[in-house]
């Protein structure tokens, strides 16, 4: 198993346990019984489908912005590396100019 894959099952496992304790938290009402009752049931059934949904449209969303972040980093990469060439080039123009204007001492 790769990185990426083990990272991803990772993250598959962490979901499912933040979502098994938070519907547990609110759908568990009584431990008389080990069975679950059907309020139980239903409640864990709509909790569990209202965090699945939820996450389905958060990653939607994500898949739909993170190209837009990623070229506005780049771009914004490309900017500061033209901004420091610049300077640098600026630089080099100043330190050539007072090469040139001090007497040579030869």
């Amino acid at each position: 198993m790769d990185a990426l894959q083990l990272r991803n099952f990772k993250d598959f496992l962490l979901l499912y346990n933040q979502i098994s304790e938070m519907c547990f938290k609110k759908c568990t009402n009584t431990f008389l019984s080990r069975e679950i009752t059907s309020d139980e049931e239903l409640c864990i059934n709509n909790c569990v489908q209202k965090y699945i949904y939820t996450n389905h449209k958060i990653m939607e969303i994500f898949m739909e912005v993170q190209p837009r972040m990623v070229h506005k980093r780049i771009k914004e990469i490309n900017m500061a590396q033209t901004a420091a060439s610049e300077a640098q080039n600026q630089v080099k123009v100043y330190m050539d100019d007072i090469l040139l204007a001090t007497p040579s001492t030869r």
